[in-house]
């Protein structure tokens, strides 16, 4: 690749992470070449659709988001584990909203970022099944229960801005604390995978 095309390839690298983070994954290919100060037309050419440029910006951050919860999954305290997992993941989202919108949402974007997607929960599951086998959390908590939290988080850091680490954190306070109550009932069942799916794809 010539000097002058790896500079344009960063530039819409660098711009695309920036514009993303603040607005979140919907942000018009224009308006990111514009930021780059790039044509569309070299925009396209690095990359020819949203998807591909999107998995380009977040692949390490899906990285860094499976990561987490492998650590948490060998931990040797489960309960410890899950709480620093989920505490983890959504600070993640709290500083980045495009980042915030790929945790809450299963849009295709690339086979790496499938791979990605299935790594993490795997290993979500180990982390939700070794903390509910200690006793430590309610029976019926399942990796279901935080793809609602992230769908939640994901709005709240939407709807918030210089506060929305700070609301984040009371969010997923307060669903900890749920959490690791076992003897408080709840009426509702966890949703279903398919309705989890149905949520996520849109």
């Amino acid at each position: 690749m010539r000097a002058d095309a790896q500079r344009n390839r960063a530039a819409a690298l660098a711009a695309a992470e920036a514009v993303y983070a603040e607005h979140g994954v919907d942000v018009s290919l224009n308006e990111i070449a514009r930021r780059a100060g790039i044509g569309n037309a070299t925009l396209y050419r690095h990359f020819p659709s949203r998807e591909v440029l999107l998995s380009a910006v977040y692949s390490g951050h899906l990285e860094r988001y499976c990561i987490i919860a492998e650590d948490a999954a060998r931990a040797d305290d489960p309960v410890s584990a899950l709480r620093d997992c989920v505490v983890s993941t959504c600070a993640l989202q709290a500083t980045n909203r495009g980042l915030a919108d790929l945790l809450a949402s299963l849009r295709p974007l690339s086979p790496h970022v499938e791979s990605l997607r299935a790594r993490h929960h795997r290993a979500i599951t180990a982390v939700f099944t070794h903390a509910v086998r200690s006793g430590m959390v309610r029976v019926d908590a399942s990796p279901a229960d935080l793809a609602v939290l992230l769908i939640a988080n994901a709005g709240l850091i939407h709807r918030t801005v210089e506060d929305a680490p700070r609301a984040s954190a009371r969010l997923v306070a307060l669903w900890l604390a749920g959490l690791v109550s076992p003897d408080i009932p709840v009426d509702v069942p966890p949703p279903t995978d398919r309705q989890i799916r149905r949520v996520l794809h849109h």
